[in-house]
């Protein structure tokens, strides 16, 4: 297999284009930038930018072309343009493709029962579809980091409110889950394209940690200062609930389902299922090395609360 070193990234001005692009300009890898026609970036030095609308074939093969791999790193919206964006991979001659996944386990049997997974899951069918019919021209990553606790806590989207003192335990508290540092997912993409052969067509799985709410708020409790409390949130009916605001949303015609309280509900149930039915806790397929351990854990949630 080929050795990558030009790699295409695609919404690089998002949360997570903004911590894959400085971890491949620290591993030395010739970035370009496709970004949307009249999209404003700010561009690192010594990185190339090319316009490209994602559903436009033509354009976005040209943006393409000369590169190893690229990187998806759009938000789920954008995997709707996943066919016409490995048409133009396979077009310009690109070797691999990271999807847009980047959080939780897509890959679960279980996860088709969930709705929130739908843009991901077709967009992930749509490439096996069209690599299979690549004569190996083409392979793909996954890359799996479960949710991004720092970057969580800071825009108040985490169970644990600094500003509140409060720690929301869904359920028993005491199902575990995978969770990372933001800044790790550009390591991990790194990870992938320095060794393609050992990801080739499969899911990759990154985690700074594994933890139950019950841990972490032992944690917070004796390292971050007292006064925090715990609220208690029963899972009884919530599946069932979130699904009927979801199929409501769907009657309503609403578009943006990422801000709803179904989506919200429905990704907390993939969380915190007390069975892990939808793999929330993958530990025990994390690559060899990435668990950061309790130590750092503690000293990233005191420097993230205090």
């Amino acid at each position: 297999m080929s050795v990558i070193k030009k790699v295409a990234i695609l919404g690089a001005s998002g949360n997570l284009g903004q911590v894959i692009v400085p971890a491949l300009l620290q591993a030395e890898f010739e970035v370009t930038i496709v970004a949307r026609p009249g999209a404003s970036q700010h561009v690192h030095t010594g990185i190339t930018v090319k316009k490209a609308l994602y559903g436009d074939l033509p354009a976005m093969t040209t943006a393409l072309q000369g590169q190893h791999a690229v990187v998806e790193a759009f938000n789920p919206a954008g995997a709707a343009h996943q066919e016409t964006i490995v048409l133009a991979a396979l077009a310009a001659g690109v070797s691999h493709l990271i999807t847009p996944d980047f959080s939780s386990d897509t890959f679960n049997p279980h996860a088709d029962e969930l709705q929130i997974f739908e843009p991901k899951r077709q967009a992930q069918q749509k490439l096996e579809e069209l690599v299979s019919g690549s004569n190996g021209t083409l392979a793909w990553t996954a890359v799996i980091v479960g949710g991004w606790f720092d970057w969580g806590i800071k825009t108040g989207k985490f169970w644990i409110d600094q500003k509140a003192r409060t720690i929301t335990r869904f359920g028993s508290g005491d199902q575990k889950y995978s969770m990372s540092r933001l800044a790790l997912t550009g390591d991990a993409v790194v990870a992938v394209l320095n060794d393609p052969a050992r990801f080739h067509n499969k899911p990759a799985y990154f985690a700074s940690h594994t933890v139950s709410t019950n841990q972490l708020a032992a944690i917070i409790k004796e390292s971050c200062g007292g006064g925090w409390k715990v609220i208690d949130i029963p899972l009884d009916g919530f599946v069932d609930k979130a699904r009927v605001l979801w199929e409501q949303d769907t009657v309503k015609g609403v578009k943006d389902r990422i801000n709803s309280p179904a989506y919200q509900m429905l990704g907390t149930a993939a969380l915190f299922d007390e069975h892990n039915r939808y793999g929330a806790n993958f530990g025990d397929k994390l690559e060899p090395g990435w668990d950061e351990g309790e130590d750092a854990l503690r000293d990233n949630l005191k420097r993230l609360i205090n």
